[in-house]
Parts: C-alpha cells; sequence; structure tokens
C-alpha cells in the first residue's frame, strides 16, 4: 500500500538527518555547492541535497509527466522506467503520484545513481513509499542493463543535466545506452529529463547527448514543456 511521501520523508530522510552529528550537519549546511553532488561526496552531502531538493524536484517531474506527451501503459503493456542519476527515487516518487495503481502495476522501475548514499536512501524510499510498481530496484551500474520483456522504455533524468560530475564518458554511455534500446524496441524510446530553467550548464550536456544520438542514426522528436511548481518542503 502506498504511503504519502511525507511520511516517507519524516521515516527516512528527516530521521537519517537527525542521526547525523552536529558537525557533519554545519558542514553540509555551510558548503557552498548548490546541490552539486559528487559520487565520492560525503552522506552529510547526499542528506542535506535530499532534505532540502527532493520534495521540489518531485513536484516538477510529476507536472512534467503528467504535461508530457508520454501515454501511461495500457494494459497488458509492461513499461520499464530507467532512472539515470536517480538520487533518492525522485522520479518513483513523482510517478507514485501521477499514476494510479493500476498504471503503477505495469511499470518496472530502475534507478542508478552512483553515490553510495544516495542509493542506499533510495533503496529505503522506495521500500517505505510501498507504491504498487511490478518491480523497483536499485542497480549497481547501467552497462549490465537489460531491457528483456519490456514493451515500453522510458529513460528519466531529474535534475542531472547541470551537475557537474557529469563527465563526456557519462554521456557517451547515456548515448550508447539509449541506442541500444531503441535498436531492440518496437516502440518509440521515451526520455523525459528535467532542470531548473536558470541553469545554463544544460547547454554543455543535453545537446551533447542529442548529437550523440544523431551520429547513432536516431531520430529524435523534441517536446518542450514548462512548469511552474511552488517550492515546498514537507
Amino acid at each position: 500500500m502506498a504511503v504519502d511521501y511525507d511520511a516517507v520523508f519524516e521515516s527516512v530522510v528527516q530521521r537519517a538527518w537527525n542521526d547525523l552529528p552536529q558537525g557533519q550537519q554545519d558542514a553540509a549546511v555551510l558548503s557552498d555547492r548548490q546541490g552539486q553532488l559528487a559520487d565520492d561526496d560525503s552522506d552529510a552531502y547526499a542528506l542535506h541535497d535530499t532534505l532540502n531538493y527532493q520534495r521540489g524536484h518531485a513536484d516538477v517531474f510529476r507536472e512534467v509527466y503528467k504535461s508530457a506527451l508520454h501515454v501511461p501503459p495500457a494494459k497488458g503493456q509492461r513499461l520499464l522506467v530507467v532512472d539515470i542519476g536517480a538520487g533518492a527515487a525522485t522520479v518513483a516518487i513523482a510517478i507514485n503520484e501521477a499514476l494510479g495503481r493500476k498504471a503503477q502495476r505495469r511499470i518496472d522501475y530502475l534507478a542508478f545513481d552512483p553515490n553510495p548514499m544516495m542509493q542506499d536512501l533510495g533503496e529505503r524510499v522506495l521500500d517505505h513509499l510501498g507504491a504498487d510498481f511490478r518491480s523497483a530496484a536499485y542497480i549497481e551500474s547501467l552497462d549490465a542493463l537489460n531491457f528483456t520483456g519490456a514493451d515500453r522504455l522510458l529513460f528519466t533524468f531529474s535534475y542531472v543535466s547541470h551537475q557537474e560530475a557529469v563527465s563526456p564518458a557519462d554521456i557517451d554511455q547515456w548515448a550508447a545506452l539509449i541506442g541500444r534500446a531503441v535498436g531492440r524496441s518496437d516502440h518509440a524510446v521515451e526520455l523525459i529529463y528535467t532542470t531548473a530553467s536558470n541553469i545554463h550548464s544544460i547547454e554543455a550536456r543535453i545537446p551533447v547527448l542529442g548529437q550523440g544520438l544523431d551520429q547513432a542514426g536516431i531520430k529524435r522528436q523534441i517536446e518542450p514543456i514548462s512548469v511552474r511548481v511552488q517550492r515546498r518542503f514537507p
């Protein structure tokens, strides 16, 4: 049975933050990272970012998902959602709020995040969230991703494109992965990414990903969506 995110936040995120020593909390609060998180950053940094940004990022993704041309999986379909740079399962929270139980049961959710604390938090969030997904899990590597059995594929990038830790090698890997998915799917492979409108570093990443897809001979249809949500905390 699905649980309201506010209850999950209190049980997982807020509790983990409260358990941190005060010195680690202070260091995370005073850091001038503005949400930038490296793979090897401290647990305190990952917790701080989840505490302060997850609710807002989930709100944005939920509204984009509901406004996009993307159609939820129909009866008899299996949708595989591959959430890259998943953080603490932000996209899972958004989809849980956007879709009813029947549609959720047609979804397999696979998350990947290179920061160990984010993965640990995300696994706990998924456990407490109790969404009705067909399956939900984190994977250790994108290299071993298997599309077998999926009728449709959706790749998601929630506030990932502006991260300075994203390297050209990461983008090459994403392009190769999406290209492999296109080659194995009878349906259009979909991609939804979200970011803040005032972040300019997206210009250095998403177009590069698009160029990689173009070079692979993949035809793209782009649908810009603008949403405005009130920033809130549980």
